[in-house]
């Protein structure tokens, strides 16, 4: 799955450039991904077109604290959720793109304890949001990325 989201993030500069369900769903079968990767992907991608609205982050503050509730904790695990506190602590990523990344991946229908997963649906979130992905970003979420988690 994870060269999957590779692949989008390398051919459509945004989400607004990537295709229809169809369409998408033919280029990646063209391209070898298997039927599982492929409606897998296609799913994710059509989720994340569904804009979402939080409301709560009016005045967040540079020294305010997330505190995760217990759901939110099973479903990421905590090391998923240093992760976040890392990328934040570095700025590159925002509150406010935290609590898109962490919405959407409470909308999971299975927990997503493993490292790479988190990492490539984070990576996936933030380039829906058109947020920019430069390099020093993209290497600290997949430089750890064995070569094992690849098709």
């Amino acid at each position: 799955m994870f060269e999957v989201f590779l692949y989008l993030l390398e051919n459509y500069t945004a989400i607004s450039n990537c295709p229809d369900a169809p369409t998408l769903a033919r280029r990646l079968a063209n391209e070898g991904f298997d039927e599982f990767e492929v409606r897998s992907a296609v799913l994710w991608v059509e989720q994340l077109r569904r804009p979402l609205v939080i409301t709560h982050l009016k005045d967040v503050s540079e020294t305010s604290q997330r505190i995760y509730h217990d759901t939110e904790r099973t479903q990421l695990g905590n090391d998923n959720i240093a992760l976040l506190a890392q990328l934040e602590a570095n700025r590159s990523i925002t509150a406010v793109q935290r609590e898109y990344i962490i919405e959407r991946a409470m909308m999971l229908p299975h927990m997503i304890h493993r490292a790479d997963v988190f990492k490539a649906l984070l990576l996936t979130i933030l380039w829906a949001h058109e947020h920019d992905i430069d390099d020093v970003l993209l290497h600290a979420l997949i430089d750890e990325i064995g070569d094992e988690t690849l098709h």
